[in-house]
């Protein structure tokens, strides 16, 4: 699916490279806002987005084969959210399988249509492809996320990761969902 328009106002379609800034102002915002209390402040506001947009550029253009898509809803006129994913980056997940890299929406649109609608489109994908299991992770302090996720089926599947970043240790779950 390359294109939807979900109605008059919200449009979801395959990300191209001039995205690139767009989805990087969106992780931005998206990490500065959700990750509040997980992450140290000053590493928060210290991230910037040239070097994220210059590599989700790359990740784009590299994208020949499209086994690593990215989609984008626009909605009254700009880009509002993303989801990219691929093949599973874990060896212990069994085929067929993908992975949810990324998903982030604007902070002003939570708790709206958005995050559901790209998952879905998402999901869509991964089905049409012959897709059976879908996984992700997410901070475990993130209770907003983790919500999100298990209002649309996933569940954690036990696997547990520490990442640390700006000098914070913190916990990731993956969540899976079979489709």
């Amino acid at each position: 699916m390359t294109n939807k328009t979900l109605d008059s106002a919200m449009r979801v379609r395959r990300a191209n490279a001039a995205d690139a800034r767009a989805i990087a102002e969106i992780t931005v915002r998206g990490w500065q806002a959700a990750y509040r209390g997980i992450f140290d402040d000053r590493f928060l506001d210290g991230l910037g987005v040239d070097a994220r947009e210059l590599g989700w550029r790359a990740m784009i253009e590299a994208d020949e084969d499209g086994l690593t898509p990215a989609w984008v809803c626009e909605a009254g006129g700009r880009t509002v959210g993303f989801i990219s994913g691929g093949p599973p980056r874990d060896d212990d997940v069994p085929l067929p399988a993908a992975e949810v890299y990324a998903i982030y929406v604007l902070p002003q649109v939570w708790r709206g249509t958005t995050g559901r609608v790209l998952m879905d489109i998402a999901v869509d994908h991964w089905r049409s492809l012959g897709v059976s299991v879908l996984v992700l992770w997410v901070f475990e302090a993130n209770a907003r996320a983790r919500s999100f996720y298990e209002a649309m089926g996933w569940q954690p599947d036990g696997g547990r990761q520490t990442l640390e970043l700006g000098g914070v240790a913190a916990v990731e779950i993956r969540y899976r969902r079979t489709i």
